[in-house]
């Protein structure tokens, strides 16, 4: 009996902690000193990790990394990598699933005003002929304050300050990355990763 009630509450205490949503707070700027910053914040603030940082301590291991292995080993990575997206309904999961990742994102924050100069005020004149119709979309379909400029000092810049807060509530995507976890897809990839282990071993 006291089995089943532990089990029952850390499936409730579970269930909470993935009721409370995850934020993902993006700041950049490029007045003054240039700042960015990207941030994962959960348990209503009271939890944040800094995501840039840990993508730098991530690359700089993935370098050390590098440096220390063979180029052959190397190549049967990227060689596994391949084999691995052409695994036979992968990309079909993956698409679906990122499809679903998008519909569960809410955008709470979003505000952008950018001033873009290319230097030569003929280059900066194209990319507005593009970006210029992009801006009256956005203006049009979305509520967000969001601009985008020229500027023709003669200066190659990019100026001004980028700002996004979205949000995720964790159990809404369950049923999605259990899907792809649970996949035939994904028993194939754990399949050829298991190979490659095994024979790297030998």
């Amino acid at each position: 009996m006291w089995f089943v009630v532990v089990l029952v509450s850390l499936i409730a205490l579970v269930t909470l902690f993935l009721c409370i949503p995850i934020e993902l707070v993006l700041h950049a700027s490029t007045q003054g000193t240039p700042k960015f910053s990207l941030k994962l914040v959960w348990l209503f603030g009271l939890v944040s990790r800094d995501v840039r940082q840990a993508g730098k301590k991530t690359r700089q291991k993935r370098e050390a990394e590098f440096s220390g292995k063979v180029g052959s080993d190397w190549l049967k990575r990227i060689r596994v990598t391949f084999e691995i997206l052409q695994t036979k309904g992968l990309l079909t999961q993956l698409r679906r699933f990122i499809i679903r990742t998008f519909k569960r994102i809410q955008v709470k924050e979003l505000a952008a005003n950018l001033r873009v100069d290319l230097e030569n005020p003929a280059d900066t004149g194209l990319l507005f002929a593009f970006i210029g119709p992009v801006n009256l979309l956005i203006d049009y379909f979305l509520s967000y304050p969001i601009k985008i400029e020229p500027s023709f000092t003669g200066e190659s810049l990019l100026t001004g300050y980028a700002n996004g807060v979205v949000k995720v509530m964790p159990i809404q995507m369950t049923a999605s990355v259990i899907g792809l976890a649970l996949s035939l897809p994904a028993f194939r990839v754990i399949k050829k990763l298991v190979l490659y282990k095994w024979k790297r071993k030998r």
